[in-house]
């Protein structure tokens, strides 16, 4: 292989990553601190690019990259990536959800059972010495109805998680179809919003789902349910989640996205926001981790260099 073909690898990653392209002769420059700014003024020289998400990849990086072979995304979303515009300039662009699907559908499946047993509740009560049982009696998760919104990889994780709990399973995905099995039925937005006890999102973040769920889809839903979200951020409209559970029409909710991941740029607005999620027992959070263990870095890493040695294959 030429060994003067590079790539450019903007965030951290597992080192099977950028140690397996260097066996096969490409030089990788592995920048993991490098600015979004910085990969703009050396972009020219590299062949493929590696991202996640402080970098975005459009047409005013693309054309920056005369070089520029493939572009690809060490996680799931592709939102930082234009892709039509790279299909134009010819360059390949691809992410790697097959590495943290069970990652992600593993924290969803935790926050759920966290949120019908008020397991984070009742540990920090514990733990200030309150011992409150009645208060804190939870809700058994066999025998209700789980809405997915989106049907992907991480989706399908979920719901084959979820084969062994008893449970119902509705999935919409206005992109696919045929895919119902014994678990899962295929369900319109509709039909989810009248039967289901649980609501979790997995959609990507396009113009098109962009605040899909809405006040006005949370309060067309015929039962108080629960919320999930491990997709991404701006596809709920966080206010209008806020005033559905102070309705009485959502249990609680558990988010691992937010509308705006930059905790120190909240404007006056967002910071309002925010502190009612935080204030509210009935909300948990955490911070964008759902795809994030040890096991996914390494995953991701190896899906990756499968899929950028399969394109220089086909080249």
């Amino acid at each position: 292989m030429n060994s003067k073909r590079k790539i450019l690898i903007t965030d951290s990653v597992h080192p099977l990553l950028y140690e397996g392209l260097r066996a096969d002769g490409f030089m990788v420059d592995y920048l993991p601190d490098i600015t979004a700014l910085q990969v703009a003024e050396v972009i020219a020289a590299y062949e493929g690019l590696v991202i996640n998400s402080k970098v975005y990849a459009g047409n005013e990086l693309f054309n920056k990259a005369p070089l520029l072979k493939f572009v690809c995304r060490a996680g799931s979303g592709l939102e930082v990536i234009d892709i039509e515009y790279a299909k134009q300039k010819g360059i390949a662009a691809f992410n790697s959800p097959e590495g943290n699907r069970n990652a992600v559908a593993e924290h969803a499946l935790g926050m759920l059972l966290c949120l019908l047993n008020n397991i984070v509740k009742a540990n920090t009560e514990v733990k200030s010495g309150q011992w409150n049982r009645e208060e804190n009696r939870g809700t058994e998760l066999a025998g209700k109805t789980i809405g997915l919104m989106a049907y992907g990889n991480t989706a399908e994780a979920f719901a084959k998680l979820l084969g062994s709990f008893d449970v119902r399973i509705l999935a919409y995905d206005k992109y696919r179809k045929n895919f119902a099995n014994e678990h899962v039925k295929e369900a319109s937005p509709q039909e989810i919003a009248r039967e289901a006890d649980v609501l979790s999102l997995h959609l990507p973040l396009t113009p098109e789902t962009e605040y899909m769920i809405d006040y006005a889809f949370l309060s067309s839903f015929k039962k108080k349910f629960w919320l999930l979200n491990t997709s991404r951020g701006k596809v709920l409209r966080t206010a209008h989640l806020i005033k559905c559970i102070n309705e009485g029409r959502i249990y609680g909710a558990a988010l691992d996205v937010l509308e705006n991941e930059k905790l120190q740029t909240l404007n006056e607005e967002e910071q309002d926001i925010f502190q009612k999620l935080a204030a509210d027992k009935r909300i948990l959070l955490t911070p964008h981790i759902a795809g994030w263990t040890h096991e996914s870095k390494q995953k991701i890493a190896e899906i990756l260099l499968q899929k950028i040695r399969a394109l220089y294959q086909a080249i």
